[in-house]
């Protein structure tokens, strides 16, 4: 069975259907807030998560990697605006080396369609995730490479509690500015939470 996530997000407002007076408008005519749902990945979906990564990322992923996200259940996600495929959060586990029986999250690839920004669907998708491995006792952080020029990223992920802890040199091979900052964010167990971050630079 194909789990997944559905948020209503009633946030959303269409200027072109706002009313100009105090008039009420007669619900039949009020559009339906948009619904987002995060879906597994899955074979009915990987088509569509392989057209969003080219459009989103300059990196070729290969089948190998699609064929991984099938199979990490809730840690990768496909985000759909009701029906519209609008972003993707991918995921692998790791094993953590130095904590026998302990495992960490790497993020692989998050973004949302440049269309679809600003409306938290980044924010959704990392806290689905923070959420999940606080609910595994074995995981005990998230982490991630995150290139050093990329200031909007690395202000989107420390405003949900990652730290930057050490640079990578030349990690990317195939673009201009190859360094990238490793962040992580250390799980604590209990009853997830979620982040109150109010800032505006959300993928």
């Amino acid at each position: 069975m194909n789990h997944h996530l559905v948020v209503s997000q009633q946030s959303f407002t269409d200027p072109s259907t706002t009313s100009p007076s105090p008039s009420v408008i007669p619900p039949s005519i009020i559009p339906p807030s948009p619904t987002i749902h995060l879906k597994n990945v899955s074979s009915w979906n990987v088509d569509t998560l392989k057209k969003l990564h080219l459009t989103l990322f300059p990196v070729h992923y290969s089948d190998s990697f699609y064929e991984q996200v099938q199979n990490v259940g809730e840690f990768a996600k496909v985000a759909y605006l009701d029906s519209i495929p609008v972003g993707a959060i991918c995921c692998r586990i790791e094993p953590e080396l130095q904590q026998e029986g302990k495992y960490r999250v790497y993020i692989m690839t998050l973004g949302v369609l440049e269309p679809y920004r600003r409306r938290r669907l980044g924010h959704l998708m990392l806290q689905h995730i923070v959420d999940q491995a606080q609910l595994q006792p074995t995981i005990t952080r998230i982490y991630l490479h995150v290139q050093v020029l990329n200031t909007t990223a690395l202000s989107f992920y420390h405003c949900h509690g990652f730290q930057k802890v050490a640079l990578a040199r030349d990690y990317y091979k195939n673009i201009h500015d190859k360094d990238a900052y490793v962040v992580v964010k250390n799980i604590t167990h209990g009853a997830p939470s979620s982040s109150s971050s109010s800032s505006n630079t959300d993928y």
